[in-house]
């Protein structure tokens, strides 16, 4: 019986996917409020399971050699490795070196345990993974987007603040307001994070229809009411945490979807035809961009009146009078001056081009490069803040990897674009290509250990898996 257990427990722990899903799972509680401290303790015992898995997976099994451009990662580790100890200093021992080593170890868990997946799923494996983690994400992130919406009603906001090991933290839950500016952020760390994850709800949404996996076993009448009621919760509370980022990020997965269906139909079409099938995908495109920009107006301005009038907090001691979601100004201190920090990080740059900073360090040279108080945890780009952290030498073979991995999904979808039931394999592309847009204004990839990072690496590494499987041969989908 004893072995039967360990032996039980020993496949459970060595079990990739079960890492993944847990791993997602924990992050998306992450980014609640009441969750955040835990989950960032727990996060720290994942990192070091995924040192014995990565051990058990990945090296013992030679599994490590079956990673497609495997050498690059490593390289980028490498080099990471060099800058964190160029930039060690004993004055913040241990704390930095604890953050340093955990984001290098991070970098191997996003690199070869979710981009490598593709060496430990088949088809059966793939399907049931993706299944999992699409419901998983999709009904969690709902859920608890219909608990900040029933907050919102009894209480418009509330603070929570206070110290812990010495540093100061501050949340506010409901409605968040700061100089002008009303967004819609719950019971989440703040509205941007909250945007993100409708829109990730948003997209597993769509997956899941296409895979026929969203109540598949209810009635006809009973899955278009539950996703109507999916669909409206995330897609109203992203437009009332009015981030631009998250926004373009949906935007730019649904013009991508588009066109993914315009080249499909205009595989086996005559002229005529394909240019009325691109007047309908630009009409469709333009109607899309445009109906989203009206409904996000509507949306702010609709829901601003019928909270203002339900609400059962009577709003004595704050200086909430009147619930007026979106942003008067987008002035630094509402959290939209991307400009200042670009030159903030900029200047950083010319001080270590080379090597860079380092992840741990990266908010005190900022402090010390700003004009005006302002501390510059991340940069809100993707690719500047991995070239600060890691200087141009680290930087060069991340951004190889990135054209690689791209320029080969893309050229994949292009040359199988005619063939019928590729599943999900088109929109994983699309999310891919909406993630490198979205990655211009805001903190991603290899930022931080957070739901906005682990995402991409979950859907590049499915995506990489559709094609290994699928695509690198003559077979097609079933």
């Amino acid at each position: 019986m004893y072995s039967l257990r360990k032996s039980n427990i020993e496949d459970f722990f060595y079990n990739t996917s079960n890492f993944r899903i847990f791993f997602v799972s924990n992050l998306l509680l992450q980014c609640l409020v009441f969750f955040d401290a835990f989950c960032c303790i727990v996060d720290a015992f994942i990192l070091i399971w995924s040192v014995f898995l990565f051990k058990k997976k990945r090296i013992d099994n030679h599994c490590l050699l079956k990673i497609e451009h495997f050498k690059i990662p490593i390289l980028f580790i490498f080099l990471s490795t060099v800058t964190a100890l160029l930039n060690f200093n004993t004055k913040n021992f241990p704390v930095d070196f604890l953050f340093e080593t955990g984001m290098i170890i991070y970098y191997g868990v996003c690199f070869f345990i979710f981009y490598g997946l593709q060496v430990d799923l088949n088809e059966d494996k793939l399907k049931k993974e993706t299944t999992k983690i699409f419901k998983l994400v999709a009904f969690l992130n709902t859920f608890f987007v219909f608990l900040s919406f029933v907050l919102i009603f009894i209480k418009k906001q509330i603070i929570i603040s206070g110290t812990f090991l010495e540093n100061s933290f501050r949340y506010v839950v409901g409605l968040h307001k700061v100089h002008g500016a009303q967004r819609f952020t719950g019971l989440y760390e703040n509205p941007n994070i909250l945007g993100f994850c409708c829109v990730v709800s948003l997209i597993f949404f769509h997956m899941l229809l296409i895979k026929k996996e969203f109540f598949k076993d209810s009635k006809k009448k009973n899955r278009v009411f539950f996703s109507v009621v999916f669909f409206s919760l995330n897609f109203l509370a992203l437009m009332l945490s009015d981030s631009i980022a998250s926004f373009l990020l949906l935007t730019v997965y649904i013009v991508l979807s588009l066109f993914n269906k315009y080249i499909s139909l205009n595989n086996r079409f005559t002229f005529k035809q394909k240019l009325k099938n691109f007047l309908i995908f630009a009409f469709n495109t333009l109607l899309a961009v445009f109906v989203l920009i009206f409904l996000r107006q509507g949306l702010q301005e609709s829901a601003s009146n019928v909270i203002s009038s339900i609400s059962l907090d009577n709003i004595s001691g704050t200086d909430i009078t009147d619930v007026n979601f979106g942003r008067e100004t987008y002035s630094l201190a509402d959290g939209n001056g991307r400009l200042e920090l670009f030159y903030m990080a900029i200047e950083v740059l010319k001080k270590h081009p080379f090597f860079g900073v380092g992840s741990a360090k990266i908010a005190h040279f900022g402090q010390l490069n700003s004009q005006n108080g302002v501390n510059l945890p991340n940069s809100h780009n993707g690719y500047l803040s991995a070239l600060v952290c890691n200087g141009f030498l680290g930087f060069l073979p991340f951004f190889l990897f990135w054209c690689t991995i791209v320029y080969a999904l893309v050229g994949s979808l292009l040359r199988n674009v005619g063939k019928r039931n590729l599943d999900v394999f088109p929109n994983c592309v699309c999310a891919v290509l909406a993630y490198v847009v979205y990655s211009v204004s805001e903190k991603t990839m290899l930022s931080e250990i957070n739901m906005m990072s682990i995402f991409i690496w979950l859907i590049l590494g499915y995506a990489c898996t559709y094609k290994k499987l699928y695509l690198n041969s003559d077979a097609e989908f079933l």
